[in-house]
């Protein structure tokens, strides 16, 4: 029978009198990746006749990079050619295959990455707050002199303008990372019926910064002879972006994404990992036991 990895550790520290040890646990200790898939134009991934993955050969193309808000050291570390490895070595296990002869190529791969910008962020709720503020200083005034109206004015004007800009910022991230779907199909009688918690969930992930790598395939045949741009299907996972280095999660973000590269997911693929923590702390030793003596 298998024994958790964790517990094999756990044992193993133990065997060597390393009794003072504490395995993390809570929030921290799971990450949720996901995963949307689409294909597009009627496209089905070829099969041969036994009905194993026909092989498929590609070029790449660098689509670009998102850095987010703010400056990120762990996406900086991480160049386009590193990004297309970890996908060399993930698309070759779906039979897909660098093309020898780029002409030739059955596909184009576009490739994108970066942090999405999150409208609920600091910025933009500090000029929710400070339109609130304007607001009802205003509003408990005994008379609304003409100061006060304007005064009013300015913080509805700034309190709406926060919700536009949050509204049409979720709106992008949900199309980025393949969230619109599932958050139409979660909207229904049940949303107030205190059966909510899905949906929410999914807003909490289009509002918080968010790791994502996104690929495209595109007919590169179809554009070589006739100069069209036939896209075939997208995949794009994300993962949340507090807590977690884009650089160590990038793997896990491609391994999941390659499952679905040329298929349909059909809706959005949210997976929990844990991902176990040990801390050693300070380590002690339970000491040196001579053995007993031999009665011979």
């Amino acid at each position: 029978m298998k024994t958790n990895p964790v517990r094999r550790i756990v044992a193993a520290l133990c065997s060597f009198g390393i009794t003072n040890f504490v395995m993390a646990s809570g929030d921290g200790d799971s990450v949720v990746t996901a995963v949307f898939s689409r294909s597009f134009n009627n496209y089905a991934r070829p099969a041969r006749a036994d009905g194993s993955d026909q092989p498929l050969t590609y070029v790449v193309a660098k689509g670009g990079a998102e850095p987010g808000r703010y400056g990120d050291d762990s996406m900086d570390d991480v160049k386009f050619a590193g990004i297309v490895r970890v996908l060399g070595k993930y698309l070759a296990k779906q039979s897909y295959y660098p093309a020898r002869d780029g002409k030739k190529a059955d596909l184009m791969l576009v490739v994108h990455w970066g942090k999405t910008l999150p409208g609920n962020n600091g910025l933009n709720r500090s000029m929710f707050d400070q339109g609130l503020q304007l607001f009802a200083s205003a509003a408990n005034g005994a008379a609304l002199s003409t100061g006060a109206s304007d005064q009013m004015i300015q913080g509805l004007f700034e309190i709406v303008f926060w919700q536009d800009a949050r509204i049409e910022a979720d709106r992008h991230n949900a199309n980025l990372l393949g969230y619109t779907g599932e958050l139409r199909y979660r909207t229904n009688p049940t949303l107030y019926g205190g059966l909510g918690t899905a949906y929410y969930d999914l807003i909490d992930d289009i509002e918080s910064e968010r790791y994502y790598v996104s690929v495209t395939a595109y007919d590169f045949q179809e554009a070589l002879q006739h100069k069209t741009k036939k896209g075939l299907w997208r995949t794009v996972a994300s993962i949340d972006a507090r807590g977690n280095r884009f650089d160590e999660r990038l793997t896990a973000m491609v391994e999941r994404a390659s499952r679905y590269f040329g298929r349909d997911s059909g809706r959005l693929i949210r997976q929990f990992e844990y991902i176990p923590h040990i801390n050693l702390g300070e380590l002690k030793t339970l000491g040196v036991v001579d053995n007993p003596p031999s009665k011979k």
